[in-house]
């Protein structure tokens, strides 16, 4: 592959339905300088607040949830506090966002505090219930990311102004732009300038794009892909019978309820993974059956 090559534009046709990776708490920190590849592994944070990061995620990881940190940012905005956002699911209020941090001088006031209790007690924080937009702009782990994923970003802050951040990885370089809604919960790939405003609309009053959906994160990849072909709103699960290959999935709609069978593709697609990557990978996209 040319090193002048975007995997983003190679991989046009692929399918983008059950590609989000998998999550049950996202964990968003506000950290301004530099990003690197591997952003969280590799950063100027001090000590402390390192092991508080990783302490909060292994005792939520032990718990069997799936855990994602993240870097986020905001360039345009000068302020002195820094923030903290956690998403996950909430067995009253479904998907939950809350801030943390507002007010306070860097991350000293964060760390009292481990993640793993802020998840346990819904209580605590500021809830945010208006759509925020999170914008993969990470140059250093794929330059797609920082090609397409910063003009989307540009263009969302003239759209939604400060509730569009810049993050680091979502995974999936190749459908840069990738955005990540909250607190909907689901991961879009090829989010280009041109359908912002027509994206942000259908966010906005709670729809869902199968355009450009990869998947809601809380869900398996096949019962992602099962939701989208489904294309309906407001659904809830109820039941998988199946896996990965094949799985029949039941939703309860506003009227009554939905089944869905989605399978693998039996024959591969050949797609790059990644910027500069000498080999193709093979990949089973999902479709109705």
């Amino acid at each position: 592959m040319s090193e002048r090559a975007y995997c983003s534009e190679l991989n046009s046709a692929e399918p983008l339905l059950g590609t989000a990776d998998v999550v049950d708490v996202w964990v968003l920190l506000e950290y301004r300088p530099a990003w690197q590849a591997k952003a969280i592994k590799h950063n100027e944070l001090n000590p402390k607040v390192k092991a508080w990061l990783a302490d909060g995620i292994a005792k939520l990881e032990a718990q069997g949830l799936k855990v994602r940190p993240q870097m986020v940012r905001q360039p345009e905005i000068d302020r002195p506090d820094t923030r903290l956002l956690l998403y996950h699911q909430d067995e009253v209020r479904g998907g939950l966002l809350r801030e943390f941090g507002a007010g306070t001088e860097g991350y000293a006031d964060l760390t009292t505090t481990g993640i793993d209790e802020l998840v346990a007690d819904p209580r605590q924080g500021r809830v945010i219930e208006d759509p925020q937009y999170f914008v993969c702009t990470n140059g250093q782990r794929d330059r797609c990311c920082a090609r397409f994923g910063l003009l989307t970003y540009a263009k969302l802050r003239e759209v939604v102004g400060a509730r569009v951040w810049q993050t680091t990885h979502l995974g999936g370089h190749r459908f840069a732009p990738n955005v990540l809604t909250l607190p909907q919960g689901v991961l879009y790939g090829r989010v280009v300038t041109e359908t912002v405003e027509s994206f942000v609309d259908a966010v906005e009053t709670g729809q869902m794009l199968s355009d450009y959906i990869r998947g809601r994160s809380c869900y398996p990849k096949h019962v992602q892909a099962a939701e989208v072909i489904a294309a309906l709103a407001d659904l809830r699960l109820l039941h998988v019978d199946g896996d990965e290959s094949r799985a029949t999935v039941t939703f309860a709609g506003k009227s009554s309820s939905v089944s869905v069978t989605v399978k693998q593709a039996s024959e591969p697609l050949e797609v790059v993974a990644s910027c500069g990557d000498e080999k193709l990978k093979l990949v089973y996209p999902f479709e109705s059956a």
